[in-house]
């Protein structure tokens, strides 16, 4: 693939040819093989039409980048087509008497320079036939060294064209375009940024891509005071995914980055298009009314480092050790294999560095990324600053154009003063922002803050479920009693080492910090309710499945409730309806718990089964108990608040539990068709509280099961918790039931999806925990299953750090 800043190329091949392989590999890189490439008759023309027909150009992001750069100076490099096209590599060379070959081979004998590049193998041979077979690398491509040390580029200070009055332009869709939907269009604002990325290994470097992952918890939050619930109230952006405000960066280099925020806008959001950017510049204004706290800092540098690198998928050990070490070099002190490079642990008690975000423990860092934060957001509260467009439907301009405030477009897109976007053909309607939007706006706010009860717009708040500060895996050691075996032995003080002296067993334990748990359900506080801490030992074959992880100890915990009823075994299809329903409405009155869990690693799940109800809740140790006991208490809430009016079962609660009634495969026809029958005619709130009350009062004890990062100490205090909660139920008679475990550890569909989230940092850019072993051809060893991987990555880029 090809970034900004390099190159990579990575071949993957089985074990018995790799040898051969290498060899092979290796010729691609000579410069006889390059000059012998380029001048055969046609291989020019053809990889120039290759290279001219992937430019999409009815894709709407293609459409949003390119008329991007046709806004922007003349002067100014980013002006300049990136991709190449027949007019670029072929029309304008010819004209000018320029040989594209020769262009060719002399950009190779410039930039792919040995002391440029990486080689990394990932093999289970020895590093000694290794070291053999590499060989050939040691002749290709050219050995001078690098001239001079790499500087910084300094860009134009004017970014966009001249414009005398604040103006949005309308980008017309194309039909064409595989996700186009003519009712949802997007707003999108982008501001030029100058982060100038100082290499300096001994501290932290903010980058854009880290300020923009501050400025998405900020901008991008819901609940009260949030830019997102505010639009969703007035019906100017979708309700869901579509309208949560994103943020990227077309263009991130050292010295130069365009900040792009994209909103997703209801028809009726189009219509009152003025209003919705006056809201954006209202909500970041507010932000900037009072100065961040630094524990929110903390908070989402936390989340930075729990969802893009402890909880993240890897990419493979090869792609990482080649770009980690074309990024902080190859072992230095700080680099890839260095004493305290990336990957390291520096103590026990830190967690594994990672330098694509500063750590929440470095006050430093905190306060650079605190300070360049506030710093982008002043920039962004200038309305004068940002180009402003609309990508929308012929349905959108053409029928809900007109608004309180904004005028309609009543001309065709053929005709002035419709322009054509030069590269992708695109229609472009330029018009005036409404100056009566910013008041439209703040009288809609106040009237819909006074119907609500809550203020409209808020500065954002911190997280309780979020820590300021990561605390490392802790030493769950197991051991098992020769003269018990039923039982295991755990370490519970989460400080003790492995040269703390309680480690050594002894006939006598007490007073120690070892802990004795039994290998089965024990009781809780001599009640119905049973605890099974999972031993460290049995995670793989017992306990609840979890996402794949990085395979060391980890800060994430699971636990699983199953509340014991056999009610629910002989459920009607009218009592299955009334308590699904039950459960989705209150899906729907812990959004705010699970949204706020989300940021903090913590998804929840529940399911009837013959032997009750199962609850499932997995997410940072830190904050797990808290989470849990939080939606517990929710739901015996639930059923009061039905009763009271203070919750509701939503119309989507109905649409939901339809889906889910049709589309499931164990229902059988008669009672899919029971279930439809009513849903469809309705029930009332009263009903499906009752039904939630009768379930309630049928329970009969309850097993916990605890795994992970959570000490034994730990998941005896949540079972008390929890029997506390539930204390006015779980005591019925002739409801008794003893499932098996096999029968309750079935596999969980989490809640919520938070997959985008983690996305916020390139998987690329990750560091490894896997160290390079230093030798001539930059070797690295890991056992791996039948598969040999090489990653070859010269720097092509004078930058001084660069993230695609």
């Amino acid at each position: 693939f090809t970034a900004p800043g390099f190159v990579c190329f990575h071949l993957s091949c089985p074990h018995e040819t790799l040898p051969e392989a290498l060899e092979r590999f290796s010729r691609l890189f000579t410069l006889d093989e390059i000059e012998n490439t380029v001048c055969k008759p046609g291989v020019i023309n053809r990889e120039i039409g290759r290279v001219s027909s992937e430019i999409d150009r009815v894709g709407d992001q293609s459409r949003a980048f390119y008329f991007l750069k046709s806004q922007v100076d003349g002067d100014h490099p980013f002006s300049r087509l990136f991709a190449g096209s027949r007019s670029t590599l072929q029309t304008t060379p010819t004209e000018n008497g320029l040989d594209v070959a020769t262009h060719l081979t002399c950009f190779f004998r410039d930039h792919y320079l040995a002391s440029r590049a990486t080689l990394v193998v990932v093999s289970n041979e020895g590093l000694g036939a290794l070291d053999r077979w590499i060989s050939p690398y040691s002749n290709i491509m050219s050995q001078r060294e690098r001239i001079g040390p790499p500087s910084i580029s300094s860009f134009p200070p004017k970014v966009f064209k001249d414009r005398t009055d604040l103006t949005q332009s309308i980008i017309l869709r194309s039909r064409e375009d595989g996700q186009f939907d003519e009712n949802h269009q997007t707003l999108s604002l982008e501001w030029p940024l100058s982060l100038v990325y100082e290499r300096n290994p001994t501290e932290n470097v903010v980058s854009a891509s880290a300020v923009g992952f501050i400025l998405t918890q900020i901008l991008s939050r819901r609940g009260p005071g949030s830019l997102r619930q505010m639009l969703e109230k007035l019906g100017w952006a979708p309700k869901g995914n579509r309208g949560v405000p994103r943020f990227s960066f077309p263009i991130d280099q050292s010295g130069f980055q365009i900040l792009r925020m994209e909103i997703g806008l209801s028809l009726d959001g189009f219509a009152n298009r003025s209003a919705v950017i006056a809201a954006v510049f209202e909500s970041i204004r507010t932000v900037l009314s009072r100065p961040l706290p630094t524990a929110l800092i903390e908070q989402y540098l936390c989340a930075a480092l729990l969802h893009g690198y402890l909880l993240a998928p890897r990419p493979p050990d090869c792609i990482t050790l080649a770009v980690d070490s074309i990024r902080y070099g190859l072992s230095s002190k700080y680099g890839v294999g260095g004493t305290s490079g990336v990957g390291l642990q520096s103590n026990q008690q830190s967690i594994t560095n990672w330098y694509l975000m500063p750590s929440p423990d470095d006050k430093v860092g905190v306060e650079n990324m605190k300070r360049i934060v506030t710093e982008t957001l002043t920039i962004m509260a200038d309305e004068r600053g940002p180009l402003v467009s609309i990508r929308a439907s012929a349905k959108a301009i053409f029928g809900y154009s007109k608004g309180l405030v904004d005028k309609a477009v009543l001309t065709g897109p053929l005709l002035p003063p419709w322009t054509r976007e030069a590269v992708t053909g695109a229609r472009v309607y330029t018009e005036k922002r409404a100056a009566a939007a910013g008041g439209l706006f703040r009288s809609l706010a106040f009237v819909t803050a006074k119907v609500d009860g809550e203020a409209a717009l808020t500065p954002p708040y911190l997280n309780p479920l979020l820590p300021t500060s990561l605390r490392p895996p802790r030493p769950v050691v197991e051991r098992s009693r020769g003269w018990a075996g039923e039982s295991v032995l755990y370490l519970d003080s989460a400080l003790a080492g492995e040269d703390d002296a309680s480690l050594k067993l002894v006939d006598s334990y007490a007073g120690s910090n070892w802990r004795e748990m039994s290998r089965a359900l024990a009781p809780v506080d001599g009640s119905g309710w049973k605890l099974l801490q999972v031993p460290p030992s049995k995670t793989g074959t017992l306990g609840i499945a979890l996402p794949v992880r990085p395979p060391e100890p980890g800060v994430e915990g699971a636990v699983v409730l199953q509340l014991l009823s056999s009610l629910p075994s002989t459920f009607t299809s009218r009592q299955l309806t009334l308590a699904n329903l039950w459960l989705l409405s209150y899906d729907d009155a812990i959004v705010d718990i699970a949204e706020s869990g989300a940021l903090a690693g913590c998804a929840y799940e529940w399911s009837f089964n013959r032997a009750g109800l199962r609850l499932c809740f997995r997410g940072l140790s830190q904050s797990l108990p808290s989470y849990v006991r939080r939606l517990c208490r929710r739901l015996v809430a639930q059923h009061a608040n039905l009763l009271s009016g203070k919750a509701e079962v939503a119309e989507s609660a109905y649409q939901r539990a339809m889906n889910e009634v049709t589309r499931s495969p164990k229902i059988g026809p008669l009672q899919k068709k029971q279930m439809v029958d009513v849903l469809t005619r309705g029930v009332s709130n009263e009903d499906v509280a009752d039904q939630a009350l009768t379930f309630l009062k049928a329970t009969n004890g309850a097993y916990v099961i605890s795994q992970g990062d959570l000490t034994p100490s730990e998941s005896l205090q949540l079972s008390s918790d929890l029997r506390q909660v539930f204390r006015g139920y779980g005591d019925a008679k002739g409801f008794e039931c003893e499932p098996a475990l096999r029968d309750i550890l079935y596999r969980p569909f989490w809640k919520p999806i938070v997959g985008s989230r983690r996305r916020a940092c390139s998987r690329a850019c990750r560091s490894s925990r896997t160290l390079a072993v230093g030798c001539r051809g930059r070797l690295g060893r890991r056992e791996v299953d039948g598969r040999c991987m090489l990653f070859f990555a010269p720097c092509l880029s004078n930058l001084h750090r660069l993230h695609t």
